[in-house]
Order: C-alpha cells, then structure tokens, then sequence
C-alpha cells in the first residue's frame, strides 16, 4: 500500500541532499541513499524521491536475498512495497522469501489475492515453485493455489505419475508424462523422472534430458545429485562433494557405498577448499585400504616431491628404510628443494639397483638418465644421454641431442656419423631422423644421397615442406656440381626435378639463377647475362645482397664473375637498407660452409658496407645480429667498423666487447692497458645492468689474456700425480689442487686425471665455465660465482670434483667444501677488477 505523504514543514531541503542522494544511489550505496530520500519526503513530497526511495529499498531485498538472509529481505520488500506503485516488482521472491522462513502467515495471505490467470500468465516463475513446493508436500500450500489455475491442473497428472514411480508402474508414467504441455510448470520434473527411467539402460540419454534443466532451476539439485549417481570413480567425487550432506548420504546409500567410503567423502569435503599437499598424502595413507596399497604407495612417491616432511610416514607405511625406493624418494626431495648435485647422487645409486632386477627395469634406467640430463648443460648431459639408449635405444630425442651436440657443442663428424647411422637403424621411418641424414648429406656434399633421405621423407609425409625445401636444395646443389665439372647434359634434369617440386616462388627463382649460370657457361657465355642480373635482383632486396649472393653462386659454379657484375647495379657508393642488411645476415648463414667465399663477397661490397656503418642507419637489434655473424665468421674489419660507430650511439657494453675483439683481431692475448680497462669498465655496467651473459663473455676474454688453457702438464697417467702439476703464467695454484686432493688415493687420482683431460679436450673453457654455472647456480650466488670462475684453480678444482663424479669414485669431497675453501681465502681478481 502506498505509504501516506509526509507533513512538509517551513525550510526548503538544502540543494546538495538531492545531490548527495543521487550520488549514492548511483554508487550503489542504497542504504545511505534511503535515508536522505527520506529526509528529503519530510520537506516535499516529491514523486521521483518516492520512486528512488522504493528502488533503494528493493535493492536492498535482493542483496540481502544474494547473502542468504530472505528474513530480512522480506521486512526491505515491504518497506519497498509501502512507497512503490503497481505493479510490485519481485513479487513471486518476496512470497518465496516467507515461505522459505516458514513465515506462511503472510505468504499466504499474499498468495491468496493472485488468482488463476494472475498466477499463470505474470507469475510464470512462481508457478514452477509453487509446483515444486506441491511435490516436496509442503504443509498446506495446495489449499493457497488457486484450484483453477494451469499449475493446479497439471498437479492432477504430477500427483498420478508420482504415485505409479512409488509403485513400480513405470509404464504407466511415461503416458502420464506425455499430457503435460511443453510450458508446464512441471517441465523440469518431467525431464527429472524421464531421465530416472532411463536408467540403467540409457545413461547417455539420462544425461542429455538432465541437462536440460536450467542452473537456477528449483529441480537442478536434484538433477545433480542424479548426475553424481551415474559417474565412477574420480568423476563421482568431484560430483558428490558438490551435493549436500543429506543428498551425498542418500547417493552414497543408492550406491552401496561402504561407510569408510562415505567416511573418506566426508573427509575430502570437510578439507575440499584447504586440501593441502600435507592433507593428500595423510588422506593416502589413512584410506590405503580403499584405495589399494599400491596405489596409494605410488600417489605418495609422487606427492613426496611437493611434500617432502612425509618420507617417513612414507617409509614407515609402504617402504623398508634399506629398500631401493628410499633413493628414489631422497631424489625427489633433493630436486624439491632444487639440490640437484645431492639428487643426481642418489638417482645414480637408484639406476645401480635397478640395474640388478634385469630388463624389466630397462625402460625406467633410461627414463632417469634422460630425466638427469635436463638439468645439466649439453656437455655434461651427453655421457648420460648415451648411457640412456643402452637401455632404450629407440628414443628420437636422445638421439636428435647427441647429434646436435657433435654438430654444434663439439663439431666432431666421425661421432656424428656414427650416432646418426645407430639413429636410422632403430628409427629408419623417423621424420626429424631422415631431416638430420639429409642435412649432414648436404653438409658433406652426398647430394645423391641428400635427395634420396628427403625422397624416403616424403614417401611418409608427402606434404612435408621441409623434406620439399631439402629435396629442393640437394637438386639445386648436385646442378651445381654438374655445371663445375662441365657435365652440361645432366644439368637440366635437376632442375626440372627441383622445379616439379610444389615450392614457393622465391625458392623457384633460385632454380632460374642456377639455369642461367647454365646456360651461360655451356651454350652462350654473354646470353643469359642480363638474365642472371634480373633474377638476382629479384631475389635480393638491393644490389649490394645481389653482388654477394651472384659472387658465391659465380664460385660455385666456376663461372667468371666480372660479366656479371658489370649488368648489376655499381655499389660502390651505395648505403644497404635494414631489411638488405637483415637479408645479408642471414645469407652469410646460409653459406656459412664456404667461408673462403663468403670473406671474398663482402670484399666485393666492403665499401658500401664500411659508408653504412658511418651512417648507421639501423636499428640496434640489426646491428647486434650483424656484429654476432661478423664475431662468429672472425670478419674482425667489418666488425671494427660496425662497432666502432655502435659504441658511441648505445650505452650497452657488448658494443665495447665487440670494438675491443675487433681490434685485437680476436686475439686476447693483444690486449693492452687501455683496452684492459674499457672492459673492466663495461663488466661494472653490464653488471649494473644485470646482463650475465655479456659480464662473462668480457670476464672470459679477459681469463683468456692470461693464456690459461692447460692447467696440467701431464702426458701419460703416472705424470699426473708423479711429477705433480705445472704452473704456468695463468694463475693456476699446484699447491692448492694437490692440498684440496692429496687425501685421494693414487689409484683414483690416475682415473680422475684421464676423465679431467678427456673433459678438456671435448670442450672449451668458457664451455666448461658455462656448465659449471648452469649446474651450481642456485646454490652459489651468481655474482660469487663468475668471480671464482675467473680464478683458474677454482675452475681446475671444480673440474676434478666433475671428473671424479662422472666417474662414480667417492673422494670425500663435497662442492659447498671447495666452495668453502676458495671463499675463505683472499680472492682471485684481475687488475683493475671492480670488484
């Protein structure tokens, strides 16, 4: 009922309460809006104050619904419903509200001024509740539902289909059923009671009917429950924690659920939204029986690595504390707290257990190898990736590893060859196999051969474009060789093969350069000139690409290269462009194998190259991947240049690493003072700057100056500890190698000395620096680290730790005692060093 207006005294309300008040409500902020609407309606009685009071109070129903409190929503309704006009809003929620509270007094006083065509065609919602509340035989709602009214009409049918489901006549519902109209206020129990009779035989269909019913619909928790019902397993307890207590109960009975089972659900619920790691393993071992004691056995091994306080709960329920597992279980507690040199040593000492239980344990040696390996830098991950295809010799990825590492870590081709022929004789249908065989091929000039693997590759992947691109280029690069040795009658065979090939345009002009050169050199030297020219430039970006690209491809050929040269464009006072820049990059890549040509091309284009340097008109990203192709083909001219104009441009202190390799040629031992101090400098701002990589690329060429390369001067094992160690003009200490290992019998120290040297030799030491802080790390300060590396005893004394636990000898030596033992002493330091 609207409530009556209030008596308006003298004083007009202050302009800014309207104000305030609109502010609030806007925000949301109903409660405070209300009270000033309402002292506003004591000076006027303004419609629109009246209208905003009444929304404030219905808002404020609704969240107090949203919190669960509908008591208190039904007292904010009827404040609203004093102030709103017809028609009420959030009528049916209101009645539903004091229904909820038993407060059926009023619901339904209010209930019985809606009558049948009301309630069906403006309460469609409340219908639907209303029905449900019918089913759950709510105390005397039916007498409050008008008699007339479609829901009460459809109750008849409800009530009949319910009495024969109580009595087992299941045919006898679906007939039923089939009465009630599409829009029924019953629909949802009429999907609800199909789907129960579908069961067992259709869970499928039970499924698709209960999915149809809406979230918010009255009958949705019991269509949950029926749907936790038809799952198994895992998928049966994510559903049931879902239920209520008294629906998981009733569920659980229905399935014949043991009461531990039931008692295991309430424990999960109980701890659903905390379930701690600690929480899962107890949960494990308390319910193993449940589970089954294998089961549970592997969950908590498993869980150990995230919970490693539980080992001896572990080992006091599933494991004796001699047994082989309890290494697998230190592993993974080491590699929790990432202490990976104390983890490898006990997956090692697991792998030797395994070792004894025969071939059914191969797999699982492998898997540990390889598992080993991901942590370690190549070079001290290959022994144990080779160790792994002794017990697994099917594994692509090791294999691809290997060869990567004897093609790029430590360029060996014998190894290579030899890995790579054990690689096709295990995986001879192998994609990522076959592409390393037609590369090494192409490497070794085997174009027959190259074209033959990228032939076997396409026979298995026709659409392969890679395996295309490779068989492309094995024609082109046998072409190639035919024109050189004047075999002219083959020539064009290779290239209508390369050409058949379904390859991009670019790819095709390549072809077309190759029969220009053909032409020229077999048929009319002066011919195909211009044409040559043509394709060139069509292939490259500017003149100055095409010189070198026409130059090599000249060589290649043995084709003379001035006829050429006079149809392109003159370079000599011509500046690249960045993406020309970028593309000449990128070719210096891609005939990276025939250096002694590359080196002659660029003297082709030195002088545009040198005025593109003064003007420096790139970005610095260009110039830096231009700088690291110069450094790795050692062009240290055209680097100088770079460099030299870069170094005064950008603030980063690899251009002073670039400017002084260059003009030491790449030779530190010529450094000087001068050059000595600008590195030391700019290892104190690529510090600052947190850029590791390029500190220890200048500390390293700094060490390098030094000249320390081999520590030991040993040629045959007894020199290693017979004569004891050589010192040299690096800094190397004897004294203190032979006092961390004078303790190791002379025995192991022979042993010890060979694999030392073996390491050597198979890598570099800034390679074997790298390691050591790829492996130590996070357990050394990285700071403290590059500074010990920089000391060539430290380097020697870790190397040998290394060595010895490659080799499995026990020297009574821990890392963190070298550690200890460095650091106590005054550190070594360069002149000059900044630190």
């Amino acid at each position: 009922m609207k409530k009556a207006s209030q008596k308006a005294p003298s004083a007009a309300p202050d302009a800014s309460l309207e104000k305030n008040a609109s502010s609030h409500f806007s925000a949301g902020r109903y409660k405070n809006a209300a009270e000033i609407y309402k002292n506003l309606l004591k000076h006027s009685d303004n419609p629109d104050w009246r209208k905003k009071l009444a929304e404030c109070y219905l808002q404020r129903a609704l969240n107090m619904a949203e919190k669960g409190m509908p008591k208190e929503a039904a007292v904010l309704w009827e404040n609203y419903s004093e102030w709103a006009e017809p028609p009420l809003a959030a009528l049916e929620a209101y009645i539903l509200w004091l229904l909820s509270v038993k407060n059926t007094e009023k619901a339904f006083a209010r209930l019985d001024r809606i009558d049948a065509e009301q309630l069906d065609k403006n309460h469609p919602e409340l219908a639907v509740w209303l029905g449900f509340l019918l089913v759950c035989e709510y105390p005397g709602i039916e007498a409050h539902i008008p008699h007339d009214s479609a829901v009460m009409l459809h109750w008849q049918t409800v009530r009949e289909a319910l009495e024969a489901y109580r009595s087992n006549r299941l045919d006898h519902i679906d007939e039923l059923l089939k009465k009630l109209p599409f829009r029924s206020a019953f629909r949802d129990l009429r999907s609800l009671l199909k789907a129960q009779l579908s069961l067992p035989a259709s869970i499928e269909q039970a499924h698709t009917l209960l999915s149809k019913i809406p979230d918010n619909s009255s009958y949705r928790p019991t269509a949950n429950a029926l749907m936790a019902y038809m799952f198994q397993g895992s998928a049966f307890v994510e559903a049931a924690l879902q239920l209520e207590d008294s629906q998981r109960r009733l569920i659980a009975k229905a399935k014949d659920l043991s009461n531990k089972q039931l008692e295991l659900l309430d424990a999960i619920d109980k701890q659903h939204n905390n379930l701690t790691d600690k929480a899962q393993f107890n949960l494990a071992i308390r319910y193993r029986e449940l589970i089954g004691n294998e089961a549970a056995s592997r969950f908590c091994q498993a869980m150990l690595a995230r919970y490693p306080a539980g080992r001896k709960d572990y080992l006091k329920n599933f494991a004796a504390k001699n047994s082989i597992e309890s290494e697998r279980i230190q592993a993974l507690i080491h590699e929790e707290n990432h202490d990976n040199f104390e983890a490898e040593d006990h997956w090692l000492r697991y792998i030797e257990a395994l070792k004894t239980q025969g071939p059914e344990s191969h797999k699982k040696i492998a898997l540990i190898y390889r598992h080993l390996a991901q942590n370690l830098s190549p070079t001290m991950a290959i022994d144990f990736l080779i160790e792994s295809l002794q017990y697994d010799p099917e594994d692509r990825d090791s294999y691809l590893k290997i060869l990567d590492y004897f093609e790029q870590e430590y360029p060996d081709p014998e190894e290579h060859a030899i890995w790579l022929a054990k690689g096709l004789k295990h995986l001879p249908k192998d994609i990522e196999m076959l592409v390393c065989a037609a590369k090494s091929a192409m490497r070794k000039k085997a174009f027959k051969k190259a074209a033959k693997y990228a032939q076997d590759l396409l026979k298995i992947d026709p659409v392969n474009t890679l395996a295309k691109e490779l068989l492309f280029s094995s024609h082109l690069a046998h072409a190639r060789k035919l024109i050189k040795t004047q075999k002219f009658h083959l020539v064009e065979k290779e290239l209508q093969a390369a050409e058949q090939l379904s390859i991009d345009k670019t790819l095709l002009r390549q072809a077309d350069l190759i029969r220009g050169f053909y032409i020229c050199a077999a048929e009319d030297k002066d011919r195909d000139l211009k044409a040559i020219a043509d394709t060139l430039q069509s292939m490259n970006p500017g003149p100055a690409t095409a010189h070198f690209q026409g130059f090599i491809e000249s060589a290649l050929m043995d084709v003379p290269y001035a006829p050429i040269a006079k149809q392109l464009p003159a370079v000599k006072a011509y500046e690249l462009s960045e993406p020309e820049l970028l593309h000449l990059t990128e070719s210096i890549e891609r005939y990276g194998e025939q250096l002694d040509l590359v080196f002659k091309a660029l003297d082709k284009i030195k002088a545009p190259l040198k005025k593109s340097m003064k003007l420096l008109n790139y970005g610095e990203q260009v110039l830096l991947a231009w700088c690291q192709t110069l450094e790795q083909i050692e062009h240290f001219d055209l680097l100088k240049q770079c460099a030299k104009s870069a170094d005064g441009v950008w603030e980063k202190p690899i251009w002073s690493y670039y400017r002084v390799v260059a003009e030491c040629q790449g030779d530190p031992s010529r450094l000087d003072i001068t050059w000595t101090l600008r590195l030391q400098n700019a290892i104190e701002i690529a510090h600052e700057q947190k850029d590791s990589k390029t500190e220890f690329k200048i500390r390293r060429f700094i060490e390098r100056s030094i000249g320390f390369q081999n520590p030991f001067g040993f040629d045959d094992e007894d020199d290693f500890y017979e004569d004891g160690f050589d010192e040299d003009e690096s800094g190397f200490d004897p004294d203190i190698i032979e006092g961390l290992f004078d303790h190791v019998p002379k025995r192991n120290m022979i042993k010890i000395g060979k694999k030392f040297e073996e390491m050597m030799n198979k890598s570099s030491p800034e390679q074997l620096m790298m390691d050591v802080m790829t492996k130590y790390a996070e357990r050394v300060d990285p700071n403290q680290l590059v500074g010990l590396l920089m000391d060539p005893s430290f380097l020697v004394a870790i190397m040998m730790f290394e060595a010895a636990q490659s080799l499995r000898i026990d020297i009574d030596l821990s890392f963190d005692e070298i550690i200890e033992f460095f650091t106590d002493d005054e550190p070594f330091s360069f002149p000059f060093d900044p630190y």
